[in-house]
C-alpha cells in the first residue's frame, strides 16, 4: 500500500504537493526545536508551561511564512540541487532567529539545576542546525521518491550503458539528467587531465582515454556523450579519433549558448555534427563588418529560401536591417524562411524589428527585380539564387546557364542601374577552371559581375564570395551520406581520392557579410578552408560515429560498406579556390581576396549577346560552345586586372 501512494505522489496536484510539504517543515520545526532543548539540557525536555507552544507556534507561523517568500515552496523537488541549499540554511536562520526573539520578548525561563533560569541561548543555534539538516533531508528524500518514480512510469528501453567524455561542469551536468532518466546508466567519466584520474564524479569513476576500449567492453557501452561544447578544434578531433574506432554511437553536448535554458540534459543530446570533422578552427567573424554591411539598411536576397540564402537571412535580421525583402520562386522555400523569420522578429523588441517582404518570382524577371528594387528603396543585395547541383546541370544545361548566367546579369544590371550601395554574388570554387556547366555558368556570371564593376560609371560596390562546399546544404554529400546510413548502406563515394574543401553554413553565410563590406570593385573573397577533406575518410568518420563499422577487405563483418562508382559527369577530383596563384590579405585575417581577372566590357558583351542566341536556338551543343568560348577567351589573355593597387593598398589597411 505504501509502494502504491509512493507511485501516486508524482501525479497529485501542486496544491496538494505543497500542503504535504508544508505539513512535513511544521513537523520538522517542532521536532527540530524539541532535539534542541533536549540537547543542551541533556535530558528529555518537558515544556512546563503553556506559553512554550504560544511562542512556538507564532515562530513556526512566522518562519512558514519566510518559507514562502524565500520561494521555497516553488521549487521543483525533481530537480532539487544544491542551489537549494543556501535557501533552506537562510530559512534555518531565520527560523532559529524568530525564535529567540520571540523567547526573549515573552521571557522564556525554565529550571535547569534545580534553579530559575532564561531559556539557554544557545538553544537557538542548536535548533538552526537541526532544522536545517530535516528541511533539506525531508526534501532529498522527496527527490528521490519523484526520480524513482519518474523511471518506474517511463517506457522500458533496456537502459543504454554509456560513458561521458569530459569531466568538467557540461558532463557533470549531463549526469545529473542521467541519474533521473530510465533510457541511460552511466558507468564512467572519461578525461585526458591526469590530475582526474581516479576522482569520482557523481557516483562514477573518472578513467583516462587509454582504458576507453576496456570499460566500453567489459560495461557493454552502446553511447559515447562527448561533453567537449568550449573545447579547442584539435581537442574535439583528439576525443574523436579515440572513440570512432569503437563502433560506439558518439554523440555531443550543444554549447552552453545553444540551450537556452542553460541546463544540460538529455534532451539536449544531439548526434555529432560532421562540422566537428573539419581540420580546421571555425573563423571567427568581425562583427564591426556585419554591422557596417547590414544595420540600418534596406536589404534584398534572392534565393532567399535556399541554404545559404535562408542563412543570410537569418542573420541579417539579428544584424537589425530596416527592411528585408526576399525573393525565390519556390513558394514553399519562401513560406517557409518567411516564417521562421516572423518568429524571430515578434521576439525582437518592437523598435528594432525589421520589416519582412516576401515575394515569389524569378530573378529572370526584369520588370520584377527593378520594381522590387526601386518599391523598396533596397541599397544592399545578397545574390544566393542558382542552380548549382553539378551532375543535374550536365543534363539541363539550357536551364542552368539561364538561370546562372542571364539571371545574374538580370539582377546584376538593375543592381548597377538603380545605383545600389553594395552588391554582393555567391560564388563556387567549380568557378575554378571549370569542367562541368555548372562551374563555368558560375565563372561567366563572376565575368558578368567583374565586367560590371570595371565600367567608369559604376557606383555600386560589387563583389564576389567563393565558397567549397557547404556542409549540410540542400543535396550535400552529408545528407546523402545520412540517408545511406539510416537505410544500411552501401555509402557510395565516386572515387577513392576525391577530395572537397567544406566550411559550414554560419561560417559561408558571415563570410558573405563580411566580404560585402570590403568589397569595392568586383573583387574575390575566399575564406581561408584549411586542408581539403577526402571524402572517403569523411564517409569512414560518418559511419563510425553512427556506432556501426564499415565493411571492406580488413573488416569483411563490418556494418556499412563504401561502394566507389566513379566520378559523375563534369566531377572534378580536386577543387581549387583561386584561378591565379596570387591572392592579397584583407582586414580579416582568414578571409584572402583574389587578384582575378576580367573579359573586356566590349568582348563580354558581344560573348553574352553569343549565349543568348544560342539558348534561344535550344540548341545545347552551341550553348556549351559559347559558355567554353567565354571561358577561353579569358584564358587567352583578353583581360583586365579586377583588383587595382589602390584597392589592394585599401584592402591592407581597411
Amino acid at each position: 500500500m505504501t509502494r502504491d501512494l509512493l507511485k501516486r505522489l508524482p501525479d497529485l496536484a501542486r496544491g496538494k504537493k505543497r500542503a504535504i510539504l508544508v505539513s512535513y517543515d511544521l513537523a520538522a520545526m517542532a521536532f527540530a526545536l524539541w532535539a534542541a532543548f533536549s540537547t543542551r539540557l541533556g535530558v528529555f525536555f518537558y515544556p512546563q508551561n503553556a506559553l512554550v507552544f504560544v511562542a512556538a507556534a507564532s515562530s513556526f507561523l512566522i518562519t512558514l511564512y519566510a518559507l514562502y517568500r524565500l520561494r521555497i515552496y516553488h521549487i521543483v523537488l525533481r530537480y532539487f540541487d544544491m542551489r537549494a541549499v543556501t535557501r533552506l540554511l537562510s530559512a534555518a536562520g531565520i527560523a532559529a532567529a524568530v525564535w529567540a526573539i520571540i523567547a526573549f520578548v515573552t521571557r522564556q525561563e525554565m529550571i535547569i539545576d534545580g534553579r530559575l533560569t532564561m531559556m539557554p541561548r544557545s538553544v537557538a543555534f542548536i535548533y538552526c542546525v537541526f532544522l536545517f539538516l530535516l528541511l533539506f533531508m525531508g526534501r532529498y528524500v522527496m527527490s528521490l521518491i519523484l526520480a524513482g518514480a519518474d523511471r518506474e512510469d517511463a517506457p522500458s528501453t533496456g537502459g543504454k550503458n554509456i560513458i561521458i567524455y569530459g569531466a568538467n561542469i557540461a558532463g557533470i551536468s549531463l549526469a545529473d539528467s542521467v541519474r533521473v532518466s530510465s533510457k541511460y546508466r552511466l558507468v564512467a567519466f572519461v578525461d585526458p587531465d591526469p590530475a582526474l584520474k581516479g576522482q569520482i564524479v557523481a557516483g562514477v569513476p573518472i578513467c583516462s582515454p587509454e582504458v576507453l576500449p576496456e570499460i566500453a567492453e567489459s560495461n557493454d557501452v552502446s553511447e559515447i556523450f562527448l561533453a567537449m561544447p568550449k573545447a579547442t578544434r584539435s581537442a574535439r578531433l583528439a576525443a574523436i579519433a579515440q572513440v570512432r574506432g569503437l563502433n560506439l554511437e558518439v554523440k555531443t553536448v550543444p554549447a552552453p549558448e545553444e540551450i537556452v535554458s542553460g541546463r544540460f540534459t538529455v534532451s539536449d543530446i544531439r548526434p555529432i555534427d560532421v562540422s566537428d570533422l573539419l581540420r580546421r578552427d571555425p573563423v571567427e567573424p568581425l562583427g564591426e563588418l556585419i554591422s557596417d554591411a547590414v544595420e540600418g539598411h534596406c536589404i534584398l536576397v534572392t534565393g532567399a529560401g535556399g541554404s545559404i540564402g535562408s542563412e543570410i537571412c537569418r542573420q541579417v535580421v539579428h544584424a537589425g536591417p530596416a527592411k528585408l525583402v526576399l525573393l525565390d520562386h519556390s513558394e514553399f522555400a519562401l513560406y517557409t524562411i518567411h516564417d521562421q523569420l516572423l518568429e524571430t522578429v515578434e521576439a525582437m523588441p518592437r523598435r528594432k524589428r525589421p520589416q519582412l517582404v516576401p515575394v515569389v518570382g524569378s530573378m529572370l524577371n526584369d520588370r520584377l527585380v527593378r520594381q522590387l528594387i526601386a518599391d523598396n528603396g533596397v541599397d544592399t543585395l545578397y545574390h544566393a539564387a542558382a542552380y548549382k547541383h553539378v551532375p543535374l546541370l550536365e543534363d539541363n544545361e539550357l536551364v542552368g546557364v539561364e538561370n546562372n548566367v542571364f539571371g545574374t546579369h538580370v539582377v546584376a544590371q538593375a543592381a548597377f542601374d538603380a545605383k545600389l550601395t553594395r552588391f554582393t554574388m555567391i560564388s563556387t570554387d567549380k568557378a575554378v577552371r571549370p569542367k562541368s556547366i555548372m562551374g563555368a555558368s558560375k565563372r561567366v556570371a563572376e565575368l558578368v559581375i567583374q565586367g560590371l564593376a570595371q565600367r567608369p560609371e559604376c557606383k555600386t560596390r560589387f563583389g564576389i564570395v567563393r565558397f567549397g562546399n557547404v556542409l549540410d546544404s540542400s543535396g550535400s554529400v552529408v545528407q546523402r551520406f545520412r540517408r545511406q546510413i539510416r537505410s544500411g548502406g552501401p555509402l557510395t563515394v565516386t572515387h577513392k581520392e576525391i577530395t572537397r574543401f567544406f566550411m559550414s553554413i554560419p561560417e559561408a553565410t558571415q563570410l558573405v557579410l563580411q566580404a560585402s563590406a570590403m568589397a569595392k570593385e568586383g573583387e574575390v573573397f575566399v575564406l581561408d578552408m584549411g586542408e581539403p577533406v577526402k571524402i572517403t575518410e569523411l564517409a569512414r568518420h560518418m559511419v563510425n560515429l553512427s556506432g556501426m563499422s564499415v565493411r571492406d577487405e580488413d573488416n569483411p563483418d563490418g556494418d556499412i560498406e563504401i561502394e566507389f562508382v566513379g566520378l559523375r559527369p563534369g566531377e572534378k577530383l580536386y577543387e581549387e579556390l583561386f584561378v591565379c596563384e596570387e591572392s592579397l590579405e584583407t582586414i580579416h585575417p582568414r578571409i584572402q581576396m583574389a587578384k582575378e581577372q576580367v573579359l573586356p566590357q566590349r568582348e563580354l558583351e558581344r560573348l553574352l549577346k553569343k549565349l543568348r542566341t544560342a539558348l534561344d536556338s535550344g540548341d545545347r551543343t552551341r550553348v556549351r560552345a559559347c559558355v567554353n568560348e567565354c571561358i577561353a577567351a579569358e584564358a587567352d589573355g583578353l583581360i583586365l586586372s579586377t583588383v587595382p593597387d589602390e584597392v589592394r593598398a585599401s584592402a591592407r589597411e581597411g
